[in-house]
């Protein structure tokens, strides 16, 4: 067990001097962060899967492109999205560690039995369960990052946090496509969904609980409980909140559109393999992605020092330059269309770190999984949801010749949106106020 019982962090009663002057950081908080980011992982890893194998199952289950749109975009997220809301409450008065080894485990669970799915309903039931399940881990995992580092370290830490999503896209596309190739896709979702089961055990018992607010020094805040009516007005009447929540999901829209279906335009426009498609995506939005979230992290906190509002200008910095590079992958060689295809991923790793750390500054203690839960609703739904949604959509509206059709001009067009976001951003980082 990680935790040592004369560490005076873990105290579970909320004193108001300690909270005045909080102690200096442990090498236990390093270690929980480690760990948060492996259980973030698990649940990237899971929804790439899907993404690198929707070609053999759609062969084999007989499911269109809107279809598997709905899996990967709207529908999954919208189930996510909502159900982060019950589960976000739960997690501003109950324990947050407890929830969220117990929602590992159950989305693992339902990964390794997506191998038994035999239609496209039993399928969906299989992945909206899972995104369920998801939707109890960042709002309790953020909640739990802003009581072990301090403001001006949360950057960092969010972005260590979010190299889950690099190594879960990589460990999805590699990992998924090698065994599809090898073993077959069902196979592929039971050896890689059984592991996760076993690791919230291990979570369950090493990641233990933090005083609430004791880096903020809200110690009159730290035992205040919100009302839904209470929570959903400060939310409303907070406009750099939703500028915030906007921006990010109308951004996100605009690149998930790119990210999730570029594999399958690789696999069906040059006649690529999963597993070269796999290694190809794994490492441009895995690995590539790690030294994106972690590098734009370390720079926000230290510009941030000069202004608190360059956690949002390096998001809205980042924004500009992936939308143009996205239009041109599509219009290069496909050596040039990969050299684009590293630098749109260097950018989109950028800017989800930065954004959560301006979210928390603006959040007291007992809101904060709640207000973590609100950004990732909007972030879900128009940015996961939509994105893909509408893209899926519009390439079969499209149609065209060729095995991708319209996949590349649908892609090309979601990029529109990334101009909302990069507006609503603008206005954020002008109204901008810490907490």
């Amino acid at each position: 067990m990680l935790k040592q019982a004369t560490d005076p962090t873990l105290s579970p009663v909320p004193d108001s001097a300690a909270l005045a002057a909080p102690p200096p950081q442990t090498f236990y908080a390093w270690l929980v962060l480690v760990q948060l980011m492996l259980v973030y992982s698990f649940s990237w890893m899971d929804r790439f899967l899907l993404v690198i194998l929707i070609d053999p199952i759609s062969k084999d289950l007989h499911v269109s492109n809107t279809q598997i749109g709905l899996l990967t975009g709207f529908g999954a997220s919208l189930l996510y999205s909502l159900a982060g809301f019950p589960i976000a409450r739960m997690a501003d008065r109950k324990s947050r560690s407890t929830i969220i080894s117990s929602v590992l485990g159950l989305w693992s669970g339902l990964t390794a039995a997506t191998a038994l799915a035999g239609s496209f309903l039993t399928l969906a039931a299989t992945r909206f369960g899972i995104a369920i399940a998801s939707a109890g881990c960042s709002p309790a995992a953020y909640s739990l990052i802003s009581d072990y580092f301090p403001a001006r370290r949360r950057g960092t830490a969010i972005a260590i946090y979010s190299l889950g999503i690099s190594i879960g896209t990589w460990a999805g596309l590699s990992l998924g496509g090698f065994a599809a190739d090898s073993l077959g896709w069902r196979t592929a979702f039971l050896i890689l969904g059984l592991p996760g089961v076993a690791f919230a055990l291990f979570t369950a018992f090493a990641v233990k609980e933090p005083v609430r607010g004791r880096y903020d020094g809200h110690a009159d805040e730290t035992d205040r409980h919100y009302s839904a009516a209470a929570a959903a007005s400060f939310f409303l009447r907070n406009r750099t909140f939703l500028a915030i929540a906007f921006g990010f999901g109308f951004i996100s829209c605009a690149t998930s559109a790119f990210e999730n279906w570029i594999p399958t335009y690789l696999i069906r426009a040059h006649h690529l393999s999963a597993t070269e498609v796999g290694t190809v995506s794994g490492l441009f939005q895995g690995l590539t992605g790690i030294f994106g979230a972690l590098g734009f992290g370390i720079l926000a906190d230290r510009l941030a020092r000069r202004s608190p509002r360059w956690y949002l200008w390096i998001p809205l910095i980042c924004a500009l330059v992936a939308g143009p590079l996205i239009v041109l992958f599509f219009q290069l060689p496909k050596t040039g269309s990969y050299v684009c295809y590293f630098l749109i991923e260097l950018c989109v790793s950028g800017y989800s770190a930065p954004l959560f750390a301006a979210g928390q500054m603006l959040l007291p203690p007992r809101l904060r999984a709640l207000g973590m839960a609100t950004i990732l609703f909007v972030l879900n739904v128009v940015g996961q949801g939509l994105g893909p949604f509408l893209t899926g959509l519009a390439s079969d509206l499209i149609g065209g010749s060729g095995g991708a059709g319209g996949l590349g001009p649908a892609i090309m067009l979601m990029q529109a949106v990334g101009l909302l976001g990069a507006a609503a951003l603008v206005y954020a980082g002008r109204t901008f106020r810490k907490v």
